[in-house]
C-alpha cells in the first residue's frame, strides 16, 4: 500500500510544477504583449498615417465585429480555408505515404516535388488564374497545388524514419495489409501527419488572404485590399488583426485539441 504522506507529497510537486509552468507562460505572453503595444504606440507616431494608432484601430474593430458585411466576408473565407486546407491535406498525406512506400515512385516524383517545394506560392495563384480564371475554382486549384507539395514532402520523410523493424515483425506473422497500415504504419506516422494538418492550415489561411486580394471580388483578403487601395489603414489593421485572432483561435484550439487527443497514448 502507498505512504500516503509521501504520494501526497509528490502530487503537491507536481501540481506546483504545473501551477509555475502556466505562470511563466502568462508571464511570457504579457511580456511579448506589452512589447508589441509598444512599437505599435511608436510606429504609429513615426509613419502616420500610414500605421493607425492603438485606440482608433480597435474602434475599427468594434465596427467590425458589429458589421454584416466582415462576418459575410469571413464566412465565406473560412469556407475556402476549410477546403484548401481538407483538400491539400488528403492529397498530400496520400501521395506522402505512396512515394515513401514505393521506391519506383520516390525516383519519380522526387524531383517534381523538389521543384513544387522550390516555386514561390504567389506563381501557383497567378498560373492558376490565367489558366482557369478569376473565379472559386482558380483559388481551389492554386492552394491545393502550393500546400500539397509541402505536406506530401513531410509525411514521406516520415515514411522513411519510420521503424523497419515493426515492418519486418508485422510481415513474419503474416499480418493483412488492412492491419499493418492500420496498426503499424498509421500509429508511427501520427505525430508527422498533425504536423502536416497544421502546417497545411497555417499556410491555407495565409494563401486565401493573397488568392483573394488578387483575384476575387469578396472575402478577407479582398477587403483588405479594398481598404488599402482606399487608404483606409485603420480598416486594413483591424480587418486583419480580427481574421488572424481567429485562425489562431482555431489551429491552437480545435486543431490542438485534436493532436493531444490523438498523441495521448504516448504519455
Amino acid at each position: 500500500m502507498p505512504d500516503l504522506p509521501l504520494t501526497n507529497a509528490i502530487g503537491f510537486t507536481r501540481n506546483r510544477d504545473w501551477v509555475a509552468a502556466i505562470s511563466a507562460r502568462a508571464l511570457s505572453g504579457t511580456i511579448a504583449l506589452i512589447s508589441i503595444l509598444f512599437i505599435w504606440h511608436v510606429m504609429s507616431i513615426a509613419f502616420r498615417p500610414w500605421v493607425p494608432a492603438i485606440d482608433a484601430t480597435l474602434v475599427a474593430m468594434i465596427g467590425a465585429l458589429q458589421s454584416p458585411a466582415f462576418w459575410g466576408d469571413f464566412f465565406l473565407t473560412l469556407g475556402r480555408v476549410l477546403a484548401s486546407f481538407a483538400a491539400a491535406s488528403v492529397a498530400g498525406a496520400i501521395l506522402g505515404l505512396f512515394i515513401g512506400l514505393n521506391e519506383k515512385a520516390e525516383a519519380f516524383f522526387q524531383p517534381l516535388l523538389a521543384l513544387a517545394l522550390a516555386v514561390p506560392d504567389p506563381v501557383y495563384i497567378i498560373f492558376a488564374i490565367l489558366a482557369v480564371g478569376t473565379g472559386e475554382t482558380a483559388g481551389f486549384i492554386a492552394l491545393t497545388v502550393a500546400v500539397a507539395p509541402f505536406v506530401t514532402n513531410i509525411v514521406r520523410s516520415n515514411v522513411h524514419a519510420r521503424d523497419k523493424s515493426l515492418d519486418e515483425m508485422a510481415q513474419i506473422y503474416h499480418l493483412p495489409r488492412g492491419v499493418r497500415l492500420r496498426s503499424v504504419l498509421v500509429p508511427q506516422l501520427m505525430p508527422a501527419l498533425l504536423t502536416a494538418m497544421r502546417f497545411s492550415f497555417a499556410l491555407s489561411w495565409k494563401l486565401v488572404v493573397v488568392v483573394e486580394a488578387i483575384g476575387q471580388p469578396d472575402g478577407i483578403g479582398a477587403s483588405i485590399f479594398n481598404s488599402f487601395r482606399l487608404l483606409r489603414m485603420r480598416e486594413v489593421a483591424a480587418v486583419a488583426i480580427l481574421f488572424i485572432i481567429a485562425m489562431q483561435l482555431l489551429e491552437r484550439g480545435v486543431l490542438g485539441r485534436v493532436e493531444k487527443k490523438l498523441l495521448r497514448w504516448r504519455d
